[in-house]
């Protein structure tokens, strides 16, 4: 293990095409999020940055628990009437109603045996996959249980059964990346780094495109003081980004470069959060040596605009609106806190604490298109409860504005396929 950690660190596996979703991302056509100015030649000395163990499983892989009560009791039944009402094969089809029963009174490991016997009755049959995935996960056999829900992924192309597997095998994940960080911040808490990043050493080598391994393996570094194998896991990270985790890398890449000055990045931050941008552009000018890099730059120039807006909101009552991957980016830091506590809040089921989030962010920063994605993202997942005749045309019209941040074009194809599929069932 020892022996090969030197090679790691400089050089990363060629990347590996995987259908997991989740932690390894599949290359798709996509708006791509910014990625230069890094300005890695100016990163601070690991002793004046900050150095402790950030969790972030919970950020980047969502509990998907589906939308409202309806999706959340669907994934607790795993639509196990699905699966038997599917299955074309007459002993399989028995051997799933039997599962049906065992689960029904919490016999697990039982139904698990059957759901055995039902892949050999019939090892094409996705749904005897799924009911052995659903098993394992429910006996916390995650790992084991990712495996097989892939196979039955495989095997089942669309319909329901096929999003139950999906968000069985995004918790399931979800699990095993905390386990993981269980343990990362235990030996690193108790000192032993080396320990530590074998182990994220260990997962990259199953999983070489995770951007939870390749944050981890990054701070790892910069705890042991490492910088340059640091700066080489960011660069690794960086390339696997995609919209959903661009800004848990750009959070890791602000504590490394900003060092010593992160306190006046934070304070020209909350002055700008507090509309302010001439006290916030006073903190800025004692971090001028940070000039090159993205994240100072983004701030600095949307900290002159809002000066140069204001001047001009009271001449003319115009302003300026802001545009491009780097402005958005800027704007998802600006509002982090009300962007986290809306996530924290929707994976919580309480749509009304999501929307209040949201309703605070826009009034910090109105042109942010992540706070419109999400407002619509609650919405939809309102309307089932509701059924407000005007949910569609406004979700709608939160859609377009999302668009503003190019990067969540994807995003708002989806959700507007979803909003469709929805007004058509009434």
């Amino acid at each position: 293990m020892a022996d090969e950690r030197p090679e790691q660190q400089g050089k990363f596996r060629e990347r590996v095409e995987d259908d997991a979703g989740g932690l390894i991302r599949e290359e798709k056509r996509r708006s791509r999020p910014s990625t230069g100015g890094l300005a890695f030649e100016q990163l601070a000395d690991p002793a004046a940055a900050s150095a402790a163990f950030i969790p972030v499983a919970d950020r980047l892989t969502l509990e998907s628990s589906g939308d409202g009560e309806d999706g959340a009791n669907l994934l607790r039944d795993f639509g196990v009437g699905l699966l038997w009402k599917q299955q074309k094969s007459e002993k399989c089809r028995q051997l799933l109603e039997h599962a049906q029963e065992m689960i029904s009174s919490g016999r697990w490991r039982e139904a698990l045996t059957v759901a055995d016997e039902a892949v050999a009755a019939d090892s094409s049959s996705g749904e005897a996959w799924a009911l052995k995935g659903r098993c394992l996960a429910e006996l916390g056999h995650s790992e084991a249980a990712v495996r097989v829900l892939r196979r039955a992924r495989g095997l089942i192309p669309e319909g329901d059964l096929r999003v139950m597997v999906l968000r069985l095998e995004s918790n399931c994940i979800r699990a095993i990346s905390r386990r993981l960080e269980d343990e990362l911040e235990r030996l690193a808490k108790d000192g032993e780094i080396e320990r530590a990043l074998e182990l994220v050493h260990d997962g990259l080598r199953q999983q070489p495109s995770s951007i939870i391994l390749l944050h981890h393996l990054a701070n790892l570094y910069w705890m042991k003081g490492d910088r340059e194998s640091a700066e080489s896991a960011v660069k690794e990270a960086r390339r696997h980004l995609g919209r959903e985790n661009v800004d848990i890398i750009a959070e890791l890449e602000r504590r490394f470069t900003f060092g010593s000055l992160q306190p006046e990045m934070e304070a020209a931050r909350q002055m700008l959060r507090q509309h302010n941008p001439k006290a916030a552009l006073d903190h800025l000018d004692a971090c001028r040596s940070l000039e090159g890099n993205e994240h100072y730059d983004g701030l600095r120039e949307y900290a002159e605009q809002k000066r140069g807006s204001m001047t001009r909101l009271r001449v003319s009552g115009a302003a300026a609106p802001p545009q491009g991957a780097l402005r958005q980016q800027t704007l998802r830091w600006l509002l982090s806190e009300e962007l986290k506590e809306a996530e924290d809040a929707i994976r919580a089921g309480d749509f009304r604490r999501a929307q209040s989030a949201y309703k605070t962010a826009a009034e910090i920063e109105p042109d942010c298109g992540a706070v419109y994605c999400g407002h619509a993202r609650v919405i939809l997942a309102q309307h089932r409860r509701r059924a407000g005749k005007n949910d569609f045309a406004q979700i709608e019209e939160l859609l377009q504005r999302s668009l503003i941040d190019p990067g969540l074009e994807d995003q708002v194809h989806s959700l507007r396929r979803l909003a469709n599929e929805a007004k058509r069932q009434g």
